[in-house]
């Protein structure tokens, strides 16, 4: 996920917690290129099992990969997720990334567009 230095530090600045922007390797052929970050977003939390499949196989050894789809109606393991961060992925399900209320509040009040949220339980 790739994003302007300013709008980090605007996230910042309203109290989100976690972010980090990380140099990418772009490059511009304008002569003021913008400042864009790429945001490491860690894994944290995890799907609750009442979501997943119920014949579903132990991760790979390697890896630590699941193979299932992404559930329809992901449901979240509420003791699973991180207290010090606002931003995570969703340890079992990488590409799901995770968004709490906070971070929620911070995008809406920035005007940023592009972004959308989905409320997900929790047990």
């Amino acid at each position: 996920m790739l994003i302007r230095r300013d709008a980090l530090d605007g996230l910042q600045a309203a109290g989100v917690c976690g972010l980090l922007g990380c140099k990418t390797e772009l490059r511009f052929r304008q002569k003021t290129p913008p400042d864009i970050l790429e945001l490491q977003i860690e894994p944290g939390g995890l799907l609750h099992r009442d979501c997943l499949p119920p014949d579903l196989e132990p991760p790979c050894p390697t890896c630590g990969r699941q193979g299932f789809r992404r559930p329809e109606d992901p449901i979240l393991d509420g003791g699973s997720l991180p207290t010090d961060r606002d931003l995570f992925r969703v340890g079992n399900f990488s590409t799901m990334i995770i968004g709490t209320d906070r971070f929620k509040d911070a995008v809406e009040q920035g005007g940023w567009t592009g972004i959308s949220f989905r409320e997900l339980p929790v047990r």
